[in-house]
């Protein structure tokens, strides 16, 4: 009887360790383009992957974005201005004159559901997007901002 537990547990093992992936699920992994389809809207999912507990929307067209953000307050804040896309690297700036806090690099996912951006500075940082529609109370209670006023998240 001892030996039959035995060789169920070895049975249960080998079937086991069969049944594991040794890729760890890189096969499933999207893969990733450049910036080029970054015209559309976003929501912000993760930060150094980690989920975030906060809002953050932004929404990209024709060379100009704006963002909506609850960051540092119960209230929407509303950010707009000129973004450029150079390869890989994301630039902006704010309308009333202020720039983004860095640049960034990227890219999006060829399904177009995700976008992965990487501050370029000393201790970069990793945003994940996802892709959205940013809902309409959110731009309805935006209040509009200045960057001055309150630190945006770009």
């Amino acid at each position: 009887m001892k030996s039959l537990k035995i060789w169920s547990l070895v049975a249960m093992l080998a079937l086991a360790m069969t049944a594991c992936d040794k890729k760890g699920g890189e096969q499933d992994e999207p893969k990733v383009g450049g910036l080029e389809n970054i015209e559309q809207e976003w929501k912000l999912a993760s930060v150094n992957g980690t989920p975030v507990d906060f809002n953050v929307y932004i929404s990209f067209s024709s060379g100009t974005f704006a963002l909506y953000q609850q960051v540092y307050t119960l209230d929407y804040q509303f950010y707009d201005g000129e973004y450029t896309v150079s390869g890989n690297t994301l630039f902006g700036s704010y309308f009333d004159g202020g720039n983004w806090k860095c640049d960034y690099t990227g890219g999006i996912t060829e399904d177009g559901k995700s976008m992965t951006l990487k501050s370029k500075e000393d201790h970069p940082v990793t945003y994940v997007y996802e892709a959205c529609t940013i809902p309409e109370i959110v731009k309805e209670e935006a209040l509009a901002t200045r960057a001055s006023e309150f630190i945006p998240f770009l």
